[in-house]
Parts: structure tokens; sequence; C-alpha cells
């Protein structure tokens, strides 16, 4: 993935963790301010740094916004982004985010 790319990608990550969709109750939850992002290498690390003015301007610019309640999934090397959404039964695709993780989730609350 070119560097822009991931440069927008970790623009919109703070949505991301700003969202009510889905919260792990242990300590994976965390919090991203204004004007901090968090870069992802193809090898799977994560940076985070905060975003100065030049930063900022060229994020506003070039980066979208992620819906609110979007998940960042790593497989294979590759990240996805999957957004929740109404399936056919007429539910939330995250209403049963319960079902298809491990963790203990809060979902919907802060």
């Amino acid at each position: 993935m070119l560097p822009s790319k991931l440069t927008i990608l970790a623009a919109g990550i703070a949505t991301v963790f700003a969202s009510t969709a889905a919260r792990a109750v242990d300590n994976e939850t965390a919090n991203v301010e204004d004007r901090h992002a968090m870069y992802f290498a193809a090898n799977g690390t994560m940076q985070k740094f905060t975003v100065n003015e030049a930063g900022h301007a060229m994020m506003m610019k070039n980066a979208r916004a992620l819906a609110a309640g979007t998940i960042i999934y790593r497989s294979g090397g590759k990240f996805y982004l999957l957004e929740d959404k109404k399936m056919a039964n007429g539910k939330m695709m995250f209403a049963d985010m319960q079902s298809w993780t491990s963790d203990r989730l809060s979902v919907g609350t802060r």
C-alpha cells in the first residue's frame, strides 16, 4: 500500500476508536484525541503520533472520514474496513458482534 494511502487510513482510524459501536471492556479500550493519528505498517506495527498544523491541513485535504461504527481488521498481512450495516434479517451487522468474537464487548455504550 502506498504511504499516502496509509496516511489517509491512519487519519481515519481516530474515528474508529471514538465510535460507540463496539468497545472492549478490558485493556484494549483506547481513546484517540483530536489531531492524533495512527500509522499501520504492512507488517502490522502501529505508530501513534500527533499531527501539527501542516499535517492537519494535509489530512483535511486528502483524507476521508470513516463512518461511525467502523471496524479495522487485519488478516493475511492486509488491513480491512468493516462498516456497520443493516442485514437481510433487518438487524444491524454489529448487533450480533458478540457472537463472532471471544472478547467481552460492551456494545453501544460509552
